[in-house]
Order: structure tokens, then C-alpha cells, then sequence
């Protein structure tokens, strides 16, 4: 975890109940962020295989400490929460990330896990899309 910062919720079951299905078959890929965003990540990933994003990303906005994804009452459940620049991500995926996809990260990893079904072919991140940014002014860029 990159704060010290106590969980912001610790649910517990009182009851479980197993359910007789496919097996499911998890596999996890550890992904260094500093530097990239969560658009380069997701880039990355099929996104019609079921895929989960776990971890911790500081990404300052520049706005100061901002909380989102509080945690309101027992029945909701947050899977990308950020506060004070850091984004928390529990079981997110693409559609939970939309009001972070551009924040570059300054540290952190995710982990990308992809939950597959019995005769599935492996997974792997693929190349993503690396987007060249113009930070020179086009009036500029005649003096170099």
C-alpha cells in the first residue's frame, strides 16, 4: 500500500454459500504505472475477457485532497476510490475509471487479474498504445 492509511472498509461475511459451476482459472500480471495512465493500461487489456484491477496508483490532480468513491453505507461497494492523490483500486474495471483514465501515475502498481474458463487460451498484456505528446510549441519548434 503506498499510505499508511487504514482500509477504508472491512466487510466480513456472516454466511456463504458455494455455488457448483465452471472452475475458474486466475491469472495475475503485475503492472509498474509510474509514468503511464490508466488509458495506457486498458489499452492493454482485451476487454471482452473478464479482467479485474487491484492496487494502489498516487496520481496528484492538483486540486489538493479530494475523496471520491466514499463509502457512504454497508450496501455499497466501491471498486476505484481516491483520496489525497492516491487511487485505490478493488476489483475496478474500465467503466469505474472514466474520471482517471488521463492522471499520469507518479508511483504505484496494479495488478491485472484475468479470470478464465476451463480450454481458455492464456492471457497477456498486449503492446498498448503509446501516444507521443507535443510539448513543444509548433512556433517554437523552428528554433531548435
Amino acid at each position: 500500500m503506498i499510505g499508511n492509511n487504514r482500509p477504508e472498509c472491512n466487510l466480513y461475511p456472516l454466511q456463504a454459500r458455494l455455488l457448483k459451476g465452471e472452475l475458474l482459472r486466475v491469472v495475475a500480471e503485475r503492472v509498474e504505472l509510474r509514468g503511464h495512465t490508466l488509458r495506457w493500461l486498458l489499452s492493454r487489456i482485451d476487454q471482452s475477457r473478464p479482467y479485474f484491477l487491484l492496487g494502489e496508483v498516487e496520481m496528484p490532480d492538483g486540486r489538493g485532497p479530494a475523496l471520491t468513491g466514499r463509502i457512504d453505507s454497508v450496501d455499497s461497494y466501491n471498486p476505484a476510490s481516491y483520496r489525497g492523490g492516491i487511487l485505490r483500486l478493488q476489483y475496478a474495471r474500465a467503466r469505474e475509471l472514466q474520471s482517471w483514465l488521463d492522471l499520469v501515475a507518479v508511483r504505484g502498481e496494479v495488478i491485472v487479474q484475468f479470470w478464465l474458463k476451463p480450454g481458455e487460451a492464456a492471457v497477456t498484456l498486449g503492446v498498448g498504445e503509446e501516444r507521443e505528446v507535443e510539448r513543444i510549441p509548433g512556433q517554437l519548434r523552428r528554433f531548435l
